[in-house]
Order: structure tokens, then C-alpha cells, then sequence
């Protein structure tokens, strides 16, 4: 999957989308998109792990997925995802990327 969707991401591109759904997404599911764009900023992640970042976030940008976000139900395929490989990299969250992340939310 993230080689499929790594040209898809950028966080201009990821930060539309989020405007988009955060009417349609829990604060937690909300919170992990932005904890996951956060990490790909920080040098103690894993090259594995910002990879499929990229690609995860990638597909939650591209409108071609496996259900298309405008249909009822369509956003769970992409919270399926980025809720899996949240649990995934967490373990590589640090104080200061909660700190970001507490920053960023409070912006939206």
C-alpha cells in the first residue's frame, strides 16, 4: 500500500483532507492523523515507519481507495488504516511530538 500512495502524500495535501473530515472523525481518530504527520518531522522514527506513514496518510489523501470517502461510510477503510498503524509506531512517541501534536490540535 505505501509505495501505491507515497506520491500522494503532502502535509498541505493531508491538512485539506483534515479540514474536510474533522466534522465526520473522532478526536481520537483526529488525534492520531495528526500525531502520525508530526512523526514523520522527528529524526528518532524509523525509515520503515515514515515510509508507511507516507503511504497510510497517502491513501487517506487519494480520492481512489478500496470505498470512496463521498459514499455513506466511506472514510472507514482510512481510519481502519491510520487506527492500525498508529498502534503500530507509537511506541516511537516521544514528550516533545505529544507537545507538537497538543500544539497542532489546538490550532483546529
Amino acid at each position: 500500500m505505501s509505495k501505491n500512495y507515497a506520491n500522494q502524500y503532502s502535509e498541505s495535501g493531508i491538512m485539506k483532507k483534515l479540514y474536510r473530515i474533522l466534522r465526520l472523525i473522532s478526536n481520537k481518530a483526529f488525534r492520531q492523523i495528526i500525531t502520525l504527520v508530526i512523526m514523520l518531522r522527528h529524526d528518532n522514527i524509523p525509515i520503515w515507519a515514515k515510509v508507511t506513514i507516507i503511504g497510510t496518510l497517502g491513501y487517506l489523501i487519494c480520492p481512489l481507495d478500496l470505498i470512496p470517502d463521498f459514499l455513506p461510510g466511506g472514510l472507514i477503510d482510512d481510519l481502519v488504516a491510520i487506527g492500525v498503524l498508529f498502534i503500530e509506531v507509537s511506541a516511537y512517541s516521544t514528550d516533545e511530538i505529544e507537545k507538537e501534536v497538543d500544539e497542532m490540535m489546538n490550532k483546529f
